[in-house]
Parts: structure tokens; sequence; C-alpha cells
């Protein structure tokens, strides 16, 4: 069954027909940039130019690129240059970013990708360089093919591509020649292309730049997640393009980002579908009318039906094999997707509506990592009003067999016994 839904959805996640560029935000509640640092930010900025000329300019800019053209970067500078030309010396470009998400005109991710590129494109650098501090790597051969590629950069690389994309092309091919090569190595060779004369100034602080904000390790681009994001709604159109979500805008643990943003980031369309359709088998054995294990002999069928919590454990169990196939799955590249995810991945293409993420998101308990599995249990069961509305399947519903489900693999309780989850019995 887990091979043909990967067969299934091999067809479905086929490049999209090409359409107008739009980044128009569909799924995200309250933004993840949201408060008081952020409104002091737009308010900054709109003493400066007007809303509604920052919208024209945003939509003028956008209205210039295409799907295989569309570049942060060359957004970025598009924009500056119009609010430039309105207002001499403006200097208040994330307050810019930051409205056209209050607006939804963009989403999070897409925040996220122009702060990135604009933070890149403007970072101070610490010239000229202490030539004391820095070391070339040993190999002279492979230093002198190092400084070559780098001095293609802008035939080689950039012409027909985004920065961010031609810098990762330019750090992957340099990787090839020296596998070792780190971010001093780099800062190394890039003074020494300059000093040949290989690259001008203008090229080797924009690549300078880059190396610093590690622009080689940020997979998403704005070329990648509008393809992405066209990809999905394409082969998983929304039921409801209105619904919002706060639970996907909130803070991803321990990170610097949204549960959304995350997603995105990780995970390419074919990979977000595959992890949806997991949780709409979940509800589907959890919500469906009986369950029955049928044991075949000759001539004789033997029926055994499944009691209430034996179906909810039997729903557990393939949910843990099914989790475990995934991350072993060579389309998941070693990854391991957990439940914030995989719900997330749900929402994102439909299969769970805002108001049952609402549900989740409200039972601040369930994502208390201090608390034991019973603990979290009593403390739910307490405000859900009985055992039976936390454990049965319907009708009481596929959010608290989700709750649950959540609870006790949040817990790791089956990592102590030694138990292959990829075993269903």
């Amino acid at each position: 069954m887990f091979k043909k839904s990967i067969l299934l959805l091999s067809f479905l996640s086929l490049p999209a027909l090409a359409g107008g560029v739009n980044f128009q935000n569909d799924r995200e509640g309250e933004s993840y940039y949201a408060g008081k640092s952020y409104n002091r930010e737009i308010q900054r900025t709109l003493r400066e130019v007007e809303g509604r000329d920052i919208l024209n300019v945003y939509r003028n800019a956008l209205g210039g690129f295409n799907d295989s053209n569309i570049c942060a970067y060359d957004l970025n500078e598009s924009m500056l240059r119009s609010l430039g030309s309105m207002r001499n010396g403006f200097r208040e470009y994330e307050g810019v970013i930051y409205y056209l998400r209050s607006q939804n005109q963009i989403d999070d991710v897409v925040v996220k990708v122009l702060l990135d590129a604009h933070e890149t494109s403007t970072l101070k650098l610490d010239l000229p360089k202490d030539r004391r501090s820095i070391r070339l790597p040993r190999d002279r051969k492979a230093v002198d093919d190092m400084v070559l590629v780098i001095g293609d950069f802008e035939k080689r690389f950039l012409k027909n591509s985004c920065f961010d994309d031609a810098y990762r092309s330019l750090y992957s091919e340099l990787k090839k020649t020296d596998k070792g090569l780190d971010s001093r190595g780099l800062e190394a060779l890039l003074v020494e292309a300059y000093e040949r004369r290989l690259i001008g100034s203008g090229t080797y602080m924009a690549l300078e730049r880059a190396r610093e904000n590690e622009v080689e390790n940020k997979w998403t681009t704005l070329k990648s997640y509008f393809q992405k994001k066209r990809s999905l709604r394409t082969n998983k159109p929304l039921r409801d393009p209105n619904e919002k979500s706060n639970f996907v805008t909130n803070r991803y643990p321990k990170s610097a980002f949204s549960n959304r943003m995350r997603l995105m980031e990780y995970y390419n369309d074919f990979q977000i579908m595959l992890m949806a359709e997991i949780v709409k088998k979940l509800r589907n054995r959890i919500e469906a009318d009986k369950a029955e294990i049928l044991i075949y002999r000759k001539e004789e069928i033997e029926t055994i039906p499944l009691e209430p919590m034996e179906r909810f454990r039997l729903a557990v169990k393939l949910l843990r094999k099914e989790m475990a196939l995934i991350s072993q799955n060579h389309y998941f590249n070693g990854r391991s997707p957990d439940y914030m995810d995989i719900i997330s991945a749900s929402y994102e293409v439909g299969a769970i509506p805002a108001s049952e993420l609402a549900e989740l998101s409200s039972l601040e308990e369930l994502w208390n990592p201090k608390k034991s599995f019973w603990q979290k249990a009593q403390t739910w069961v307490r405000g859900a009003g009985s055992i039976a509305t936390l454990l049965l399947p319907p009708p009481f519903g596929f959010i608290p067999s989700l709750g649950i489900v959540i609870i006790e693999m949040t817990t790791q309780q089956d990592n102590t016994n030694g138990n292959d989850p990829t075993v269903l019995f």
C-alpha cells in the first residue's frame, strides 16, 4: 500500500503548468514576525513612504518576473530602486517586507527568503583582510584550480541564475576539488582570486558576504518555493483558500523559524504530499465504521472484530510503521520527519482543517516535553472530560485520537523496549 501511494504521488508531483508569479498568503494566520518590534519597523517605514506606494512598488516589481527567473536578490533590488526614487536615501527596507506580510501579500516563508537575501546584500565587511589570519589550502594545484573556478563565477554560474543559486553552484564545484574545504579556506580562496585579479571588487564583496552569511546552507530560494507551492496547490487544491492557521506559524521547538517555515525549508512538494498521506490514512482508520482481522484457511474465513481500543492501538501501530518506513525511504534522503512535520504537511495540503489544528494547539500541556506520558494524558483527560473522549474512535473524533498518539510518541516510550516500528505485530 505504501509503495502504491508513492507511485500515485510520483504522477501527482509532475511540474504544474506555468503561470503568473504570486506569493499571496493562503495558509498562515498571525505572522511569525508579528510583535512590537516588527510593528515599530513597519511604522518607521510608513513615515518614509505610504502603504499604497509600497504595494504598487511590490506588484510592479513582481510583474517583471516569471516562474523561471524569480529571484529574491533581484526583487529586493528592484523594489529598493523604486522606493529610493520616491524617497531619497530610503533605508527602512525591512519594514517594507514586514508591511507586505501584514497585508498578506506574502507569507512568512517569503519574508524569511527576502530578509536573508537583503542581509546578505547589505552585510558590512571588515576589509581589508589581515593576511596573517587566513590560510590557503596546502595543495597548490587545488588552489590554482579553485581560484580559476571562482574567476569564472559571473560567466559560468551567475549569467543565467539568481545569485543564491549561483553561489551554491560555485560552492558545490569547489567542494568537488577539495571535499574538506571549510569557510576559512573559502575566505582565503576569495582573497587569492581577488588579488590575482580574477574577480573584481564587486564580485569579491558579494561572494564574501555570501560566505559570511552561509548562503550555501540556506536551501530555500524564492524560485524553489514558488515552484513547490504551485505544485502543491495544483496537485492538492485547497478546499478553503481563505482558511488560515496560527498553529503553523508557531515557533518550531528550539529553532528560529515557524513550523511551516521548517516544512518548506526541509521538504520538497513530493515529500510533503507523502507525509500528508500518512495522516489521511490515520484519519480514515480511526473514523472507519468498523475494523476486522480476517483469517483465511482453505474454504474457512475467521472474522475477528476489533473493539474500539483495539482499533485505536492498531491505528497507532500502523502510524509508527509508516513513520519508520518513510524515514527509510530514499525519497527523504535520510531525513526523519517528526509529528510536527506531518501535521504541518497535512494542513498545507488541506487534509487537516485549521479548526482542528486550533483544537490541538490549545492544549499546551500536550507539547510540554518535561511531563511524562501519563502526566500529559491525565491533564488532557481532565480537560476533555473523560477517558472515553480521549481514547475512543468516532463518534468522539479524530483530534482526541491524534492527540493521544502525539503524547505517546513524543515521550518516546517505545525507544526503551527495543521494538522495531516497521514490524506491525
